[in-house]
């Protein structure tokens, strides 16, 4: 069976998968298959090179003739997981999950922000998935996985992120729908004397909550960025619930750290290259 389009059907629920049965799920560029066993359950995750696939769909139950795919330890280029499991219990739950560190966007072109004036940004980054498995089995895998990038004024003073590039939309009507990426409404104020260049910017996503619109669009609070005269980097501030753009917006999971005040205006005053200007 085909699930409907992502616009009708999201992908994080709980699904039903008896023993001797398996799932599959397309996420954008990743494709899960879930094998459940006698005592086990097999996941295998492979991952296309074009990060701005869209696509989503899902099939539960897998046939019979597809289950190689979940059980050979040969399939190029996917990586497998097995869990030895006592219980019986079917249920395979899909939960979005943000990136576990600081994300890096660099838009596809700079943008001047003159002195005085503030833009909101539509920014989206690379979310994780996290699947449970009959109650007793946990396993993460990115939908995509990011590149490594060191962000800080040198290599000593800053910290391990992810980098990623963004279209940087300045419309909400011209975010595209893509099921693999959450949205993070970026308002940054630009208070100093001077012109700012802002060539990459990063987005605390380990401390912000993910939302779902009812057109199954993934969003994170929206986070505010203060630039003020003669100071280093930006003051920061995530706005609390859902962003306001967003109507009835529910939220499907939590922060992966909880945000301590000072760690956050510790982090990001010790940035001077927060901006690039």
């Amino acid at each position: 069976m085909t699930a409907d389009p992502i616009s009708a059907v999201p992908w994080w629920t709980t699904y039903t998968v008896e023993q001797r049965h398996g799932g599959q799920w397309l996420i954008g560029p990743s494709t899960l298959w879930v094998f459940h066993g006698p005592n086990e359950w097999r996941l295998t995750h492979k991952q296309e090179p074009d990060s701005l696939m869209s696509e989503s769909a899902v099939r539960c139950p897998v046939p019979e003739s597809e289950w190689p795919h979940v059980i050979d330890p040969d399939v190029a280029a996917s990586q497998i997981a097995r869990f030895s499991t006592r219980g019986d219990d079917p249920r395979v739950m899909l939960t979005p999950a943000l990136a576990d560190r600081p994300v890096v966007a660099r838009p596809e072109h700079a943008i001047y922000i003159p002195a005085g004036e503030e833009v909101t940004l539509y920014v989206s980054t690379p979310l994780w998935i996290q699947v449970d498995l009959g109650g007793r089995a946990q396993h993460e895998v990115p939908a995509y996985r990011p590149s490594d990038t060191w962000f800080g004024p040198s290599t000593r003073e800053g910290e391990l992120c992810y980098a990623t590039r963004t279209t940087g939309r300045l419309q909400l009507e011209n975010l595209p729908l893509r099921p693999h990426r959450a949205v993070t409404p970026l308002l940054l104020r630009n208070r100093a004397a001077d012109q700012l260049l802002l060539e990459r910017v990063q987005i605390p996503t380990q401390h912000l909550a993910l939302f779902a619109s009812p057109d199954h669009m993934l969003w994170t609070q929206a986070v505010t960025l203060h630039r003020e005269e003669n100071a280093e980097g930006a003051r920061v501030q995530i706005e609390p619930g859902a962003p306001p753009a967003v109507a009835d917006a529910k939220r499907v999971a939590a922060p992966r750290e909880a945000l301590r005040q000072n760690l956050v205006m510790s982090t990001f005053k010790a940035i001077s290259a927060l901006f690039s200007s």
